[in-house]
C-alpha cells in the first residue's frame, strides 16, 4: 500500500465538506500519478470509473459506499471488479479508500481530480446551454473572450436546451452568465408578481385604515 496515500484526512475534518476531504485524496493520487508520468492516464481511468462503472451499476455503488458492508466484503468486490482491469496505481488507491471507509467519496474524488488536472494545466471548464447549436464563429469568439478574461485555456462543452426559448446560459467555472429568454421571462414574471403583491397589500392597508 503506497505510503503516499497513508495520510488520512480525518484530522481537522470536523466542519469540512465531503468535497474538501475528497480533494485531499485526489491531490495525493495526482501527486503519485504525476511522479510516474501517468496523470492524464489516471484522470481518464478515474473518470471512466464514475461514468462507465458506477453510473451503470447503482447497486455496486451503494454497496461500496455503505457503512453496513464490511471492508473485507468491499475488498472482494474491488478485487473482482477492478483487479487487472485498471492500473495498479488506481487499484491500490481504491483499496486505500476502502481501508479508510472512504469509497463513498469516489464521485467527489473524480471531480476533484479533474479540477486539479485543469488547475495544473491552466484550463477552465465552460458549459454552454443554448436552443440552437453555436456556430464555429460564436464558439471561437466565446473561447477568446473567456481566455482573455481569465488567462486560462477554456474547455467548452456545448449542450442544447430547448427549455431556454432563446439566448444562452454560460457557466465558467462556478460563475453562471444567463442571457436566456426563459430567464428574462421569469424575471419579468417575478417583478409582476412582486408588484401585484405590493398593490394588493397596499389596497388592504388602505381599506383597513380607519377613516
Amino acid at each position: 500500500m503506497p505510503e503516499a496515500f497513508e495520510t488520512d484526512s480525518r484530522a481537522g475534518e470536523e466542519g469540512s465538506s465531503e468535497r474538501r476531504v475528497a480533494r485531499v485524496y485526489a491531490e495525493a493520487l495526482l501527486d503519485v500519478a504525476a511522479g510516474r508520468g501517468q496523470a492524464d492516464e489516471i484522470g481518464r481511468e478515474v473518470q471512466a470509473l464514475v461514468t462507465d462503472v458506477l453510473a451503470a451499476d447503482a447497486e455496486a455503488e451503494r454497496a461500496l459506499a455503505s457503512p453496513v458492508v464490511r471492508r473485507a466484503a468491499k475488498a472482494k468486490l474491488l478485487e473482482h471488479a477492478f483487479k487487472d482491469k485498471v492500473s495498479d496505481l488506481l487499484f491500490n488507491f481504491l483499496n486505500v479508500l476502502n481501508s479508510k471507509d472512504r469509497l463513498g467519496l469516489l464521485r467527489h474524488v473524480a471531480a476533484a481530480f479533474r479540477d486539479l488536472l485543469d488547475e495544473r494545466a491552466k484550463r477552465i471548464r465552460v458549459t454552454v446551454r443554448s436552443v440552437i447549436p453555436l456556430t464555429d464563429e460564436q464558439t471561437n469568439h466565446l473561447r477568446d473572450a473567456i481566455a482573455q478574461a481569465t488567462g486560462l485555456a477554456p474547455v467548452i462543452a456545448a449542450r442544447l436546451d430547448p427549455g431556454l426559448l432563446g439566448g444562452m446560459v454560460v457557466q465558467v467555472g462556478d460563475q453562471v452568465f444567463d442571457s436566456s429568454v426563459r430567464t428574462r421571462i421569469d424575471n419579468i414574471r417575478d417583478q409582476l408578481l412582486s408588484r401585484s403583491s405590493y398593490e394588493i397589500q397596499t389596497g388592504r392597508d388602505r381599506f383597513s385604515t380607519p377613516a
